[in-house]
């Protein structure tokens, strides 16, 4: 939880903090800092996942208007042993290549 005000120039100073690259305008150059997000050392540990409340929103409405349905239960049971690990650069690229063929 941050207790600073963060829009979307917020965002964007950390990207251009994150580059080295100088800020475009005077809104990039004065937006807050979103430095309470993060820290120092990265922690690694599992965590459970604890899918929304369908009352508030419900994850396959959302996916509706693009007639694609969405299985919420591999993002409960994780990867399978022996499965390509979430966020595995090599099958992000592969997926990549695979829709730019179709």
């Amino acid at each position: 939880m941050s207790h600073t005000h963060g829009n979307f120039g917020s965002i964007l100073k950390v990207i251009y903090n994150t580059l080295g690259v100088p800020y475009v305008n005077q809104y990039d150059q004065t937006a807050s800092l979103l430095q309470d997000f993060f820290t120092d050392k990265p922690d690694y540990s599992p965590y459970t996942v604890v899918l929304p409340d369908k009352r508030i929103v419900d994850p396959q409405k959302v996916m509706n208007p693009y007639g694609k349905p969405f299985d919420w239960s591999n993002i409960q049971t994780g990867p399978k042993t022996g499965e390509t690990k979430m966020d595995d650069p090599a099958e992000q690229r592969a997926e990549h290549y695979r829709r730019q063929q179709n």
